[in-house]
């Protein structure tokens, strides 16, 4: 179906990397749109780089052309090897990267990571010359700046309710009691949110429900602010193995990189569902990230004389912690399919997730709106009736 600009308006809830895709997508080709950010639940892009796999061989294409239909200049998308491993006091190609065949790279990654990592690392890579960060937040700002009058924002209130005459929807319920005429359904938030909204046809709502046992993970990251610039121009994002504490089970480690002007830097560690309730395990992960950075980046050339340590070189830190982030389970395009026959009879809704990486959902709003990579001049978007979770 294709939408123009005076229909009801594409009702897309959630504030992550596939709703904000979706936004920018059909904001930027005028059709109207209200973003209900929901849970808020989101965190930055964990690495520089985006996948060049052939599963998701438009995810980082995707975000470029985003990017472009924007009027936001990233640069060309260019595919190599960008992730570095800190090993024995050095930085190192991954295990994978040196694999001989695609199958034995994807068999190296899965046997070398915690199972929600591999969501975080892609096997193949692609970059642009900003850092994908970069591109989400500019992103963002362009959303938000006011340059389109054809998108409504709702922060901090809930839809608890969708509204339909048949097969066709009528308009959605917020907690605040306001009603809003729309007649498409996008959401990509998180699923126990989506279980708590009334009117959902049963069928997809017990889909949905089933699909929770791919072990959705909690993620922590620290964004820090410096004084001095660290790591300014560098292309790769880096990890490090966590030391385990004892009675933990699951190795993990923790994934980040800087900033193009060096005046940031952004670090992830995955955490289990038990940890994300423990406010005590989540200090705990955060002064060892931290003092995995100590080792990671001390002295010339990361940091200036004056500087003794990394922390020192911290001038403001900002922490985000989202539940059930990831999926360490599953595979994003046998969820599209087993949705599609669902969403073919509601072809008003639409599930989207973050939980298979920036890329993965980028490659979603792709599929669900009809857009490839070469298209982004296109004066419609094709609202394609799929789905993937």
């Amino acid at each position: 179906m294709t939408m123009h600009s005076h229909d009801k308006p594409t009702i897309v809830v959630g504030e992550g990397w596939a709703a904000l895709g979706t936004v920018g997508m059909l904001a930027s080709q005028g059709h109207p749109v209200v973003w209900i950010t929901g849970t808020g639940a989101r965190i930055a892009a964990p690495l520089p780089v985006g996948d060049a796999a052939e599963t998701n061989a438009m995810g980082m294409t995707v975000w470029a052309e985003l990017a472009g239909r924007l009027g936001i200049e990233c640069g060309p998308v260019e595919t190599g090897s960008y992730i570095r491993e800190f090993r024995n006091k050095a930085f190192r190609e991954t295990p994978w990267s040196k694999a001989p065949t695609p199958e034995h790279q994807n068999e190296v990654r899965a046997e070398s990571l915690w199972a929600p990592e591999t969501r975080i690392a892609p096997v193949f890579e692609a970059r642009a010359t900003l850092t994908l960060g970069e591109i989400e937040e500019a992103i963002r700002a362009r959303l938000a700046d006011g340059t389109f009058k054809n998108l409504r924002r709702v922060d901090g209130t809930p839809v608890i309710e969708v509204r339909t005459e048949g097969d066709r929807l009528v308009s959605v319920l917020l907690g605040d009691g306001e009603e809003i005429e729309c007649d498409r359904f996008v959401f990509a938030d998180r699923w126990s949110a989506f279980a708590a909204i009334q009117g959902i046809p049963e069928q997809l709502r017990k889909k949905v429900a089933a699909h929770r046992k791919h072990e959705p993970v909690g993620v922590l990251q620290a964004i820090f602010t410096h004084h001095d610039p660290i790591g300014a121009g560098l292309s790769e994002g880096f990890y490090s193995v966590l030391n385990k504490e004892p009675g933990e089970e699951q190795e993990r480690r923790l994934w980040g990189y800087f900033s193009s002007d060096g005046k940031k830097s952004f670090w992830t560690v995955c955490l289990s569902s038990e940890e994300v309730e423990d406010n005590h395990q989540i200090a705990k992960k955060l002064r060892r990230m931290k003092s995995a950075l100590e080792k990671m980046f001390c002295g010339a050339p990361w940091l200036s004389p004056e500087r003794t340590s990394f922390a020192s070189n911290i001038s403001d830190e900002q922490v985000r912690l989202a539940e059930g982030l990831l999926l360490s389970t599953g595979d994003p395009s046998t969820f599209e399919t087993e949705l599609k026959v669902l969403t073919d009879k509601q072809k008003w809704a639409a599930v989207l997730t973050d939980g298979f990486g920036p890329s993965a959902a980028l490659q979603q709003v792709a599929v669900l709106l009809g857009t490839t990579g070469s298209d982004a001049q296109t004066e419609n978007v094709d609202l394609v009736e799929t789905a993937a979770l």
